[in-house]
């Protein structure tokens, strides 16, 4: 307990605002900065990509609507027509191996306006073309009457950037491609949207209640082509304790209060390493960027050092993060801004050094104080 007290007092001089930590189902350490409780959802950002994105995949995978393997073009028949399009798998967009170009300004785009003697435009709204339409399609609020939906701009304008499982590139199109694949599944079995599916699949056995405890998707659904979609890469809000209950769901092999709500088959599958490109080019910078499982950073290569390896976690800007370690039975979840001010290269390093080791280093000595609540 003095250690979790340490650690706190140290994260909230990093602009740490939650911070909930369960071990064995026990609810141990729970603190909120100022202007933050237990009923307040902070924004996820791209923790989304696991609450949403890997989560809905893995019941959808549970439920035997598609598997990891099942090539794109089953679920979107005009990739079949692009040769590389072709044949990205499922596996690849929930690993952000696709190839298909992020959102954000590239290398290309730097080069481009540096020749040109322009200030690089960083601000999402304000991107030309494609990306700046897919985050305008997203925030209704900036959009502009050339906009499209941000499904469309990814389906159908971001390009592929190398052969689909050769590379990493993170890719929040290419996310909206898993939702997309997802919802089709979803519609073919007579299903609804992803919110609907989650919401019965998920939130609600674990006691959560949609729009209070948590919400998903930019709280909105972009009906594209019939198809009612929802956004994974982003959008999402949850209290902390509510993020932590995803997290204990991981460490119980899928299992709540006596029912088994997703296999635990199914669950390793998407926690552990799929098997794909590392990040290589970001661990230059950040040597703690981690590998993939489906939708779930992993530790299974060692590069959160000193931490065990079947370690996962989802995160997002600002150093959002769900952590859970199955063999320790340890649940932590994080809220805040970042942890480090160089974020882009130690926005992994900043979690390891402030969050993961002084957790795991203080939930390995033997503590004489009581839990006084448990999470489930």
């Amino acid at each position: 307990t003095a250690r979790l007290e340490a650690m706190w007092d140290v994260l909230c001089q990093r602009g740490t605002k939650t911070l909930v930590v369960a071990r064995r189902g026990e609810l141990v350490f729970e603190g909120y900065a100022d202007g933050f409780d237990a009923a307040r959802p902070p924004h996820t950002a791209s923790l989304a990509k696991t609450l949403v994105g890997g989560m809905s995949l893995a019941l959808a995978i549970d439920d035997g609507l598609l598997e990891a393997d099942d090539l794109v073009s089953k679920f979107v028949p005009s990739w079949a027509q692009d040769s590389l399009k072709a044949t990205v798998t499922i596996r690849h967009l929930a690993t952000h191996t696709s190839g298909v170009e992020d959102a954000e300004p590239s290398d290309a785009d730097r080069a481009q306006a540096e020749r040109e003697g322009a200030a690089l435009i960083d601000d999402h709204m304000e991107l030309p073309g494609w990306k700046g339409a897919f985050w305008r399609g997203t925030n209704t609020a900036h959009s502009r009457d050339e906009d499209i939906s941000p499904f469309l701009a990814a389906r159908d304008q971001a390009p592929i950037m190398f052969s689909p499982g050769s590379q990493y590139a993170y890719s929040n199109p290419g996310m909206a491609m898993l939702s997309w694949c997802v919802t089709v599944a979803l519609q073919r079995a007579g299903l609804p949207d992803i919110r609907t599916y989650l919401a019965d699949r998920l939130f609600e056995p674990l006691g959560l209640r949609q729009d209070v405890d948590c919400s998903i998707g930019y709280s909105r659904i972009y009906e594209v082509e019939g198809l009612p979609l929802v956004a994974n890469w982003g959008g999402g809000s949850f209290t902390a304790r509510a993020a932590a209950r995803v997290g204990q769901l991981l460490v119980q092999d899928g299992v709540w209060e006596d029912r088994q709500l997703i296999s635990p088959a199914v669950l390793r599958q998407s926690l552990e390493f799929a098997g794909m490109p590392i990040p290589e080019q970001e661990r230059k910078e950040d040597p703690s960027a981690p590998g993939s499982g489906l939708g779930f950073w992993t530790n299974a290569d060692g590069a959160w050092a000193g931490v065990p390896r079947d370690a996962v976690a989802g995160a997002g800007a600002g150093n959002q993060v769900l952590f859970a370690i199955p063999s320790l039975e340890l649940v932590v979840v994080r809220n805040g801004s970042v942890l480090e001010a160089d974020a882009d290269r130690m926005f992994w390093g900043g979690l390891v050094e402030h969050l993961f080791t002084p957790v795991v280093a203080a939930c390995r000595l033997r503590s004489q104080q009581p839990a006084s609540e448990r999470i489930t």
